[in-house]
């Protein structure tokens, strides 16, 4: 689906002028702002089911607020379901300590475990092998058979590693899918990696992010400190292992969006090096 058939389907279902919608993000999922008030995210159900999502929405409501919760049903069209949200503004990567986050963190943590117990959450269990295979057919000119063989073999060694509490995960859980929604309270939005994983998965796409594109000093301590205070030490090794996962998820991602770029391709081929040999340095040159 392009970013252009995405705004005609979010606004035919939510009665919006497409005139004045725009693209907010494009990626599995896309994130279209059809007025002033209200976003549409419009999921393809080639690329995930409708009932996937829909268990996906019914978690939500079972996590007290630290997902954000649509406004209204999913509405199905013409071969996506388009889900309404309010219209706000995730701007934790402007924010200096990130203790807050990891607290919240822990809370929606928490949330999941005890949910989980009671029998209120139907979710499928995160799978990073599978999310690879996805991106990694995607962009099946990027690397060859050996290359891809290797970050998925990369996967399957690292993963089992990834010890700790099983619970409610959120996937994706980098600073843009944080919402300051108040100085004591941060929200995660886009959650279609929603799933039951381990704890400490959701601690990597932050630490990623910090090192590999973000601006030194990182600011993935105090955003661990914060998530310690609440839930306790996290195991270092098992969260090693997770950065691991990550990093070679972050460039089967990469490979999906670099099929018909040369240039794209080549740093993509260069971070698979970087994540697959641990190599520490940025990714921004």
């Amino acid at each position: 689906m392009t970013p252009e058939q995405a705004i005609v389907l979010a606004c035919a279902a939510l009665g919006a002028d497409p005139a004045a919608a725009t693209v907010l993000r494009a990626a599995d999922a896309i994130t279209v702002q059809v007025d002033d008030a209200r976003v549409a995210r419009v999921i393809p159900t080639a690329t995930v089911p409708a009932a996937d999502t829909r268990r996906v929405l019914a978690a939500i409501a079972e996590l007290d607020g630290h997902i954000l919760e649509p406004l209204g049903e999913p509405i199905g069209i013409d071969d996506a379901l388009v889900v309404p949200y309010p219209r706000i503004f995730p701007n934790g990567d402007q924010q200096r300590d990130l203790g807050i986050a990891g607290a919240c963190l822990a809370g929606l943590h928490a949330r999941g475990r005890a949910a989980l117990e009671r029998g209120a959450i139907d979710l499928p269990t995160f799978d990073p092998r599978a999310i690879a295979e996805r991106w990694l057919d995607r962009g099946a000119t990027v690397f060859t058979r050996d290359e891809r063989e290797r970050l998925l073999t990369a996967i399957d060694t690292a993963w089992p590693e990834v010890a700790g509490p099983t619970t409610v995960i959120h996937g994706d859980a980098h600073l843009g899918n944080w919402w300051p929604a108040h100085p004591d309270w941060w929200v995660l939005i886009d959650p279609e990696f929603l799933s039951i994983g381990p704890a400490v998965y959701d601690l990597a796409p932050l630490e990623v992010v910090e090192r590999r594109l973000g601006t030194p000093p990182s600011r993935f301590p105090s955003f661990l400190a914060g998530y310690e205070s609440a839930d306790g030490a996290v195991d270092r090794r098992a969260l090693a292992s997770a950065i691991h996962v990550r990093e070679l998820l972050s460039v089967a991602w990469l490979a999906a969006r670099s099929a018909h770029d040369s240039e794209s391709a080549l740093r993509t081929r260069r971070r698979l090096i970087d994540a697959l040999e641990r190599r520490e340095g940025t990714w921004l040159a």
